[in-house]
């Protein structure tokens, strides 16, 4: 925006309603920031071994220490196996298209729960791709349909979101896992706060909310490329001037920092030894 006159400066990513305002008890920042650092590290382990399966399960040639060059398999074998990857991933899209595109467009949809419907994000789509949906992507989690959609909502498109992006790494297509592993965590985030919501006293801060999304954001990938600091500044950077990051930072550098401690104690392998 600097280099252009008429275009704003800083992020547009809005953590929480408009109206969260107020601060977090210390109490609340550590409880949170320990939450979302241990669920991060879990989520991060699950992806590396997930994504180690997939990749030896789609190519176990390359994936063994001992392939030779002769051991490679055909053109037209990678290609089927290719198709046949990106029929899954196009198949995920169909039941869940909020786990379509690489995850930046439609951040704000997944980051405040659906309040920003997926139709009005850069990567809108035709009505007639959502039909098949099964978690409507223009209903806000809190208020799908069913018993304990709150939780249920966000959790299955979180783990289609999960799997999304795991096949497309493991079967070797372009692109970064940056910005859609950032949205897998905000939509997990979403099914941990409606789990812990009736935990929770009356009195709590509403800042506790976007505290989780934003520090379950940041420990998911950290967990997953061991990168605490720039993961948080990529949140503080890309996020809105609406949002209280003086209040919100201090937990999410604890979940980060948390995630990438208990992540070494769960698995000494990070993403990028798995995608080499």
């Amino acid at each position: 925006g600097g280099l252009v006159p008429h275009m704003g400066v800083g992020g547009h990513f809005t953590y929480g309603a408009k109206a969260a305002v107020g601060a977090l008890t210390g109490m609340e920042m550590v409880l949170a920031g320990l939450t979302c650092g241990v669920g991060g590290a879990v989520v991060g382990t699950a992806f590396h071994k997930t994504l180690r399966f997939l990749k030896s399960a789609i190519y176990p040639s390359s994936s063994s220490s001992s392939s030779t060059t002769n051991d490679k398999p055909k053109k037209s074998t990678v290609i089927a196996k290719k198709l046949l990857v990106a029929f899954a991933i196009g198949l995920i899209s169909v039941l869940y298209p909020q786990t379509m595109f690489w995850g930046e467009g439609t951040l704000q949809c997944v980051v405040d729960g659906q309040c920003t419907p997926l139709a009005s994000t850069p990567h809108a789509i035709p009505a007639i791709m959502t039909t098949l949906a099964r978690v409507d992507p223009g209903v806000p989690f809190a208020a799908a349909a069913g018993g304990g959609g709150g939780v249920t909502a966000p959790l299955q498109v979180g783990m289609a979101k999960f799997f999304a992006i795991a096949l497309a790494a493991a079967g070797g297509f372009p692109g970064g896992v940056i910005f859609p592993l950032l949205s897998n965590g905000a939509l997990l985030s979403h099914a941990l706060i409606a789990a812990v919501r009736p935990l929770l006293p009356s009195a709590t801060s509403s800042l506790v909310a976007p505290l989780m999304v934003m520090g379950f954001m940041a420990s998911t990938l950290t967990s997953i490329t061991r990168t605490p600091l720039a993961t948080v500044l990529i949140l503080a950077l890309s996020s809105s001037g609406m949002t209280p990051l003086s209040v919100l930072l201090p937990g999410v550098m604890m979940a980060s920092y948390v995630s990438v401690w208990v992540s070494d104690r769960l698995s000494s392998e990070s993403f990028f030894s798995y995608s080499e």
